[in-house]
């Protein structure tokens, strides 16, 4: 287990690994991904346009509607999330502090302006979310990761390929409103608080999501 400290110590976020012959899995929570679904909200992008098809826990109130730019905004933000799906799990990314600043180095003008206006408030969203994962995620985490090897192994991941390339799948959780999972890209596989406290729903989720990782 990993950890790291978040937006300036605020809170400790915890992470959990299992590892196989080939595989690993890892489920854990990310600042960037709860912020980024908060400035989604923010933005006046819905969840039918970019992201999980899913609103988030909390209602977030839309400031002015929908931007001037909302085109361009929603562009950015789909390039952004699909960078957190593919990118480097939470425990090697930069502190959260500075994110405006990040997102106009990397070319996201219009995302940088809807974070730097409301910055205050999606960081108070994601440390309360991280504070209550790490709080509550032990009492349910370590059943998850556990049906999750058992289907992994179930469809064979041990045997497949011959290769040394190893399988790492990642299960992301995010305050979403429904219990529900999707595979996000990159071995990612996003899924709401409420779908990893639910044993049988999860693996209800998890097991068509392994069929198609691994056919």
């Amino acid at each position: 287990m990993g950890t790291r400290r978040f937006a300036c110590a605020l809170v400790v976020v915890r992470m959990y690994i299992r590892r196989g012959q080939n595989w690993s899995i890892c489920i854990d929570s990310d600042p960037y991904a709860v912020m980024a679904l908060f400035l989604r909200d923010l933005a006046g992008l819905t969840h039918t346009e970019v992201g999980p098809n899913s609103t988030l826990a909390h209602t977030v109130k839309i400031r002015g509607a929908r931007w001037p730019t909302h085109g361009q905004i929603k562009q950015e933000w789909d390039s952004w999330w699909q960078s957190i799906m593919h990118g480097p799990t939470h425990n090697q990314l930069e502190s959260t502090h500075d994110l405006p600043l990040q997102l106009e180095r990397r070319g996201y003008p219009q995302l940088a302006r809807v974070a730097s206006a409301h910055y205050g408030q999606a960081i108070v969203f994601a440390d309360e979310h991280h504070r209550e994962f790490s709080r509550a995620a032990v009492e349910y985490v370590p059943q998850r990761i556990q049906e999750l090897e058992k289907i992994l192994l179930d469809q064979g991941v041990e045997h497949a390929g011959q290769s040394n390339t190893e399988t790492n799948i990642r299960v992301l959780q995010v305050p979403l409103s429904e219990p529900r999972a999707w595979l996000g890209g990159g071995g990612t596989i996003v899924a709401s608080h409420n779908l990893l406290r639910d044993g049988a729903a999860f693996h209800s989720y998890m097991e068509p999501i392994a069929s198609v990782m691994f056919p």
